[in-house]
């Protein structure tokens, strides 16, 4: 039996996602989940034979203000909940509302919070700050240096190597 073919699409910023070519579609909530489960579907079909042409974009930080630095990520960066209340609380004139604020559960939800600090690098002395969020964000930003060193080592090894390294675990236990 060949091996299943590893899909490209999924979702980034809250939209349909084709890894490959960079396509996106947005699905307008509330819709019904077999609606929603169609356009998915749909997205997949059209996106199946789409050569590998769109790059992450690589935030170009050094010598920009933070405005300049938060503005690209706003543009380009990858957002979900946990980097969203980073950038609330430490990018507060720039006035974010979000719906929901979280802090990063498991590896995939500190790697956005890695890449905005990457994107808008003045904020990593302010990371602090996160600490009078909540309680799990306190015990983060105590372990942040841990965490990084570990997601780093995850990304050089490509992930092979992840259950030894132990980032999820050690997330989880500092009550992620």
């Amino acid at each position: 039996m060949p091996a299943k073919k590893k899909s490209h699409t999924g979702f980034r910023n809250e939209k349909l996602f084709c890894f490959h070519c960079g396509g996106s579609y947005k699905i307008e909530l509330p819709t019904p989940i077999n609606m929603f489960t169609a356009m998915m579907k749909q997205f997949e079909k059209d996106h199946k034979n789409c050569q590998k042409t769109w790059v992450e974009p690589v935030p170009e930080a050094e010598n920009k203000t933070i405005e300049q630095n938060a503005m690209w990520w706003l543009a380009n960066g990858e957002h979900g909940i946990s980097s969203k209340t980073i950038f609330k609380y430490l990018g507060k004139k720039f006035g974010m509302q979000i719906q929901y604020e979280g802090h990063p559960k498991d590896p995939d939800d500190f790697k956005r919070c890695y890449k905005l600090l990457q994107a808008v690098p003045q904020w990593k002395d302010e990371l602090h700050k996160m600490k009078e969020v909540s309680p799990a964000w306190a015990n983060l930003v105590d372990n942040w240096d841990r965490i990084t060193q570990m997601y780093e080592q995850n990304e050089k090894e490509e992930w092979k190597n992840y259950k030894k390294v132990g980032m999820y675990e050690f997330m989880q236990k500092l009550g992620c």
